[in-house]
């Protein structure tokens, strides 16, 4: 059990806690009180308050419209050399994923949740098709980014990560059984052999089976560190510092079953936002095109 009670360098020079970068909670209470105004918009329309031709429901859907179209400014300053100087350009895809849900958010108040027209259809359905399909393609870009706004991660980086993680053999040594089962986990996870069905598997479990471990590991880790009888006689100081090295010893089981689901399971997530912007693009075109018609023949008819 002294052994489980000293420093080892490895646990000091390792900071799992700024592995991850903080959960964004903001974005799903964005997306909680868009949908429930939505709910509460689409019962409220049975009522018709306002129509999609009046004041009201007009200048909904002028400003979501509007909106919609500064969706365009975070591509083109991705692309075009003179706006490359215009802001920063994680601002600018933050405010382009804000507008995206907020804009159809304004339309479909626009139309009453009510489609009146033929061309008021196609433009709704790409309109839904875009912002749908963005929400899918904000999560496959977290997956392969450090932090939502931040640089793009790759696959080599991820591996050093990993293996700037410790030796675990040497971190657990006092505890067999938990370094025996993090070296397992890595090796299913990261068997280069796996092709097809197995490379699928590993994908989409790795994640529940990660949480699963953790859970389990820490548990142990807690048995191996606090059941030495000769603890009872344990000051203060010295039960202090047990229980900084046990939170230092948790945050690296965290950490390293983190990394290996990451770079288990990036070189699929990265081929997924690829075949997503595949198909984002022309369903963005459509919508502009659809949008355009849809304002001429409302101002024309």
């Amino acid at each position: 059990m002294e052994l489980a009670t000293k420093r080892h360098p490895e646990v000091e020079r390792r900071k799992p806690e700024q592995r991850n970068p903080p959960k964004d909670y903001g974005w799903t209470l964005y997306l909680i009180i868009i949908t429930l105004l939505m709910l509460a918009g689409y019962f409220v329309s049975y009522d018709k308050l306002y129509k999609p031709g009046d004041k009201i429901g007009y200048n909904m859907g002028l400003v979501g419209g509007l909106m919609m179209l500064t969706l365009l400014i975070y591509p083109l300053r991705k692309r075009v050399r003179f706006m490359k100087s215009l802001g920063v350009l994680p601002k600018w895809f933050q405010w382009h994923m804000v507008f995206g849900i907020l804009g159809p958010a304004l339309i479909m108040f626009h139309s009453t949740f009510f489609i009146g027209s033929v061309n008021a259809g196609v433009a709704l359905v790409c309109m839904m098709l875009v912002s749908g399909s963005g929400i899918f393609g904000r999560f496959f870009y977290t997956k392969i980014h450090n932090g939502l706004y931040g640089r793009q991660a790759s696959y080599k980086q991820l591996q050093t990560d990993l293996d700037g993680a410790g030796d675990v053999k040497s971190i657990f040594s006092f505890a067999p059984a938990i370094q025996q089962k993090l070296v397992q986990f890595r090796d299913s996870a990261m068997n280069p052999s796996l092709r097809g069905g197995g490379k699928a598997w590993v994908f989409l479990t790795a994640g529940a089976r990660a949480k699963w471990l953790s859970r389990t590991l820490i548990r142990d880790l807690e048995d191996a560190m606090y059941s030495g009888p000769h603890q009872k006689n344990w000051n203060g100081a010295q039960m202090k510092r047990l229980d900084e090295l046990f939170y230092q010893n948790k945050k690296f089981i965290e950490s390293y079953l983190q990394t290996i689901q990451d770079v288990a399971q990036f070189s699929t997530y990265e081929k997924l936002f690829s075949l997503w912007h595949i198909f984002h693009v022309p369903f963005a075109f459509m919508l502009v095109f659809s949008a355009i018609w849809h304002v001429i023949a409302v101002h024309m008819y």
